[in-house]
């Protein structure tokens, strides 16, 4: 039989959590509210401001143990406005010796292939406006150290909104290798609106900091 201080206990932690439960319905916000809010703000945000924040988020990304460990690299090259530069975080990576590994769209299949990078000259934007390797292509992800990850916004907890069709979310569940998004700070909420089909990032590189994902415990 339960003990009254154990009954105390037990209604104390329900009331906590339901205080907890409202307090993210507060801060949760729509998909479509976060990408016209990430939208709105990229396209203000200045050339140099974008410089100078992704030299303070490739620096952040330098001296993380996912990063040092890594010797094959999957990430993006940037194609759109306000996005943080990945341009300057491929030549960053050139010089630490790293195997850069590129996304190649299969448009048959709806998602990713994955190509080495073998310089800017072999780089030509396909028909989605996405930049990539213009020869070579395979779909083992098994030898992936680290993996780059593109997003419109994130959570705090890692849930991520990316640009549509699903693509990266069919990737990601490939592989066990760590999953990062740089993001600029605007954004990063304390809650997004996802599905049970969504795969969390494991950290977020800002200007002004590294957020664990898997500290900040399970999502909504």
């Amino acid at each position: 039989m339960i003990s009254k201080r154990e009954f105390a206990i037990y209604n104390q932690q329900l009331i906590s959590n339901k205080k907890i439960s409202r307090m993210k319905l507060k801060t949760l916000i729509p998909k479509s509210e976060a990408r016209r809010q990430v939208v709105q703000r990229r396209s203000e945000i200045p050339q140099h401001e974008i410089r100078n924040k992704t030299k303070l988020i490739i620096d952040r990304l330098a001296g993380t143990d996912e990063f040092i460990y890594a010797k094959n690299v999957y990430c993006y090259i940037n194609s759109r406005p306000g996005e943080v530069d990945t341009r300057s975080l491929i030549t960053y990576m050139e010089g630490w010796g790293k195997t850069i590994i590129l996304p190649k769209l299969n448009k048959q299949s709806k998602s990713f292939r994955r190509a080495y990078f073998l310089g800017w000259d072999k780089i030509v934007k396909n028909n989605e406006g996405y930049w990539e390797p213009s020869v070579g292509a395979d779909d083992d992800m098994s030898d992936i150290d680290l993996i780059i990850v593109p997003a419109l916004a994130v959570s705090k907890h890692g849930q991520r909104i990316g640009y549509g069709g699903g693509y990266y979310d069919k990737l990601l569940k490939q592989t066990f290798a760590p999953k990062v998004v740089l993001a600029f700070e605007f954004q990063v909420f304390d809650y997004i609106e996802s599905s049970v089909h969504d795969i969390r990032v494991d950290k977020i590189v800002t200007e002004r900091r590294i957020i664990n994902t898997r500290i900040n415990g399970t999502p909504l």
